[in-house]
């Protein structure tokens, strides 16, 4: 009976540290990814690709613009629908520019994350071919890895001008 318990116990033991051995090696997998993401080369990423957005809107390219979003991405803007998916994205950008925007200024305050998504924190101003200043505010991305490069997932701003004077909707006067 006794060395049945110490079978018991035995085997018991051997069972948990193997599952204490398991642990620790997820936990080493775990540190060793973290350690491995280079927030630096994440930081010249999304750097390079918001010189690439701005240049795009130098040269009136609505498509080159789009393509520094994820096939996937949503861009939230202050009192309008979300627009959704890369196509959308590229026909905003395409009005923008059609209504005068062309020149588009990022600054990145600051950029956080790890390898599996970067959060960047900036202030936007943009203006037309002639300078004049049409809005400026402030920013947040969500990026994310696609194809090896990492592109806008979520881009939302606001502005910092007032908002325009709401007009209330007349009503149609109908006699009884």
């Amino acid at each position: 009976m006794i060395l049945l318990s110490r079978k018991i116990l035995l085997i018991l033991f051997c069972f948990i540290l193997i599952l204490s051995a398991c642990n620790e090696n997820d936990r080493l997998d775990i540190e060793r990814s973290a350690s491995a993401f280079d927030i630096k080369q994440g930081e010249a990423s999304v750097k390079q690709s918001n010189k690439n957005f701005m240049k795009a809107f130098e040269t009136n390219d609505s498509a080159a613009v789009a393509n520094c979003y994820t096939t996937d991405a949503k861009a939230m803007l202050a009192n309008r629908t979300s627009i959704e998916g890369k196509d959308s994205i590229r026909h905003f950008y395409a009005g923008a520019m059609k209504n005068g925007v062309r020149n588009f200024d990022l600054k990145t305050i600051k950029i956080w994350g790890d390898s599996s998504i970067l959060a960047e924190e900036g202030l936007y101003k943009y203006s037309d071919s002639n300078g004049k200043q049409l809005d400026k505010g402030k920013y947040i991305v969500l990026w994310k890895l696609e194809s090896g490069n990492w592109k806008m997932y979520r881009d939302i701003w606001t502005s910092d001008l007032p908002p325009a004077a709401m007009v209330p909707e007349k009503k149609s006067s109908s006699k009884k």
